[in-house]
């Protein structure tokens, strides 16, 4: 080893401060400094050489053992990340352990496929693609999937714990922005109601024995009304970074600076197009958040109609790539109208003039007339033509039980009180035509239906319950219960859910780990009972008083603001206590 100490190193002075390849030669000076003419001379011997320490540092060993305790601590949360399902990645994919096999992935395609996407047409899978082609390429699409149709409530929440990470990992700390994200997240919102959202555990409170309570498990994300907040905007966001929601020209005044530089260094000045499954996503986006404001929660003009809306449907509806398309364009232009009523009846404060409000019959006489041009264009095929049929129903009680509302003036009816009256028989029509055409539908469908159905049924529900309960001269109460029981409507819910559950048990008999129906099965019914014994009290408390006798409104906002499949969404069953 010591005749190493003495060896002159092969790289001349000047290159190796220049920390350049020396190339010496045999006389003289070395290639690269007979070049530059630069001196050349050789290195010291031993000027590489480290010097022998005769002992260990303290404080080298403490930097150490702090970086092994580091490594270590590292090491034990990527385990646990692992082990709680967390998103990671394998061969250019995303994999979850929460995701199902191939085979039980391919089965809750098919599920979705033949029992959800009929009533979603936003998102088209072609019938050649496979549940592997779509979880290695678009693997939050297929995740949320699996999610929503999963027939088993633990699986179901450990996918949901997943996706939950997914979206943490990309959106938030990476700011991802892709179709794939954008449509997972669409279908996450749409179905966010089916998802079981705590483990099995329900138990009557000890304070309050009428009180049902889930003894929430902390390892699982809780999904709430808060959550679905979140996920509404983190899909336009999405929408609006992927300029969806825009003419694809007008890309390019998004960022004035970048986009002038771009163009001038790469000559990018060519026209980029919308794809027909990009249009359909972004239609997806406003039907979601305007049937959200309409029928559940205001959230004001999120994203409006415009003129690249109505663009959009005109392309995909003479394009008519699937049977489909028609639909969903009528679904879009329901949506526009619901947006037009919910901003004439209901929203005041667009409106700023101080000059008098027109009549409220000729407002209404003006959206009539839009409606009826909508429901001209009705396509006949099942189910879409019965979907169509409650969404027009559901515009009808949007528009007629304006009457309901204390806050119009006598003078805005015109002909008072014929008007109200007329306005109130027709809001009880449309509301009976709601739920005749609802239950028409197949009860296999009943377990699987978007948060755009339950939103309408939950509005159709209080709309009934309010006009069962309408304290007002010339309107007859009786009436109306010999018209629509309001107990039926509800039970006939939990019939139809009744009659699809031998489906999901007998898919549960197959699973070997723990299995456990879908939570909604036992919701919906608790919340049922729940609405209906507050329809009583209020009912009893209305019986036993005078006929001159002035009752206070009865308060149903925390059911209007949000969706009737999430109104307690810890399951507590709050008792009402207003006094009647």
């Amino acid at each position: 080893m010591e005749d190493l100490v003495g060896r002159h190193p092969k790289a001349c002075l000047t290159c190796a401060k220049a920390k350049v390849r020396c190339s010496p030669e045999a006389n003289g000076p070395c290639q690269r400094c007979r070049r530059l003419g630069k001196e050349c001379g050789n290195q010291l011997p031993g000027a590489h050489r480290r010097s022998k320490q005769s002992g260990t540092n303290g404080s080298d060993v403490a930097i150490l053992e702090a970086k092994l305790d580091r490594m270590v601590a590292m090491l034990s949360a990527r385990e646990r990340l692992e082990a709680g399902s967390a998103p990671r990645s394998c061969s250019g994919r995303e994999e979850s352990v929460a995701s199902p096999s191939d085979v039980d992935g391919q089965l809750l395609m098919e599920v979705f496929m033949n029992r959800m996407l009929p009533l979603f047409p936003f998102l088209v899978i072609p019938t050649h693609v496979t549940a592997e082609d779509l979880r290695r390429d678009k693997p939050f699409l297929y995740m949320n999937i699996s999610m929503i149709a999963c027939p088993n409530a633990p699986h179901q929440r450990k996918i949901a714990d997943a996706v939950q990470e997914y979206v943490a990992e990309h959106i938030i700390i990476k700011g991802e922005q892709s179709l794939d994200l954008l449509q997972g997240l669409l279908l996450n919102v749409t179905w966010f109601t089916t998802v079981s959202r705590f483990p099995r555990g329900a138990a009557f409170s000890d304070t309050n024995p009428d009180v049902l309570r889930y003894e929430t498990d902390a390892r699982h994300v809780s999904r709430n009304i808060a959550q679905i907040d979140n996920f509404v905007h983190l899909l336009v966001a999405q929408s609006v970074s992927l300029g969806l929601n825009q003419i694809p020209t007008y890309q390019k005044n998004l960022n004035y600076p970048l986009t002038y530089i771009r163009e001038t260094i790469h000559g990018d000045n060519h026209n980029p197009t919308r794809t027909l499954e990009e249009r359909r996503a972004y239609l997806g986006c406003y039907y979601m958040t305007t049937m959200l404001s309409a029928c559940a929660k205001d959230l004001g003009t999120i994203i409006r109609f415009t003129k690249y809306t109505e663009d959009c449907c005109d392309v995909l509806e003479q394009a008519a790539e699937y049977p489909s398309d028609g639909y969903l364009v009528q679904l879009v232009r329901v949506m526009n109208l619901a947006e037009k009523i919910h901003n004439t009846m209901y929203r005041t404060e667009l409106y700023f003039s101080s000059a008098p409000s027109p009549p409220l019959e000729l407002s209404i006489r003006w959206l009539e007339a839009e409606l009826k041009q909508l429901k001209a264009r009705m396509p006949y095929e099942e189910p879409y033509s019965t979907i169509l049929s409650f969404h027009y129903n559901t515009l009808e009680i949007h528009l007629y039980r304006v009457a309901l509302s204390p806050n119009q003036s006598e003078s805005h009816y015109g002909d008072y009180p014929l008007a109200r009256l007329d306005l109130l028989f027709r809001a009880l029509e449309a509301t009976t035509s709601f739920f005749r055409n609802m239950y028409s539908l197949p009860a296999s469908l009943f377990p699987y239906f978007p948060f755009t159905v339950m939103s309408q049924f939950g509005k159709a529900m209080i709309t009934l319950s309010q006009l069962s309960l309408h304290n007002h001269a010339g309107w007859d109460r009786t009436y109306v219960e010999n018209t629509i029981d309001f107990n039926q409507v509800i039970n006939t819910m939990g019939e139809k859910l009744k009659e699809s559950r031998p489906f999901f048990e007998q898919v549960l008999k197959k699973e070997s780990g723990p299995a456990e129906l879908p939570e909604i099965f036992e919701r919906m019914v608790l919340r049922g009972n729940v609405i209906k014994q507050m329809h009583q009290k209020r009912k009893d408390a209305l019986e036993q008083t005078t006929p001159s006798a002035t009752l206070d409104p009865m308060d149903y906002d925390f059911m209007m603001n949000a969706p009737f499949d999430i109104l307690f969404p810890f399951g507590e069953m709050p008792i009402y206590t207003q006094n009647v």
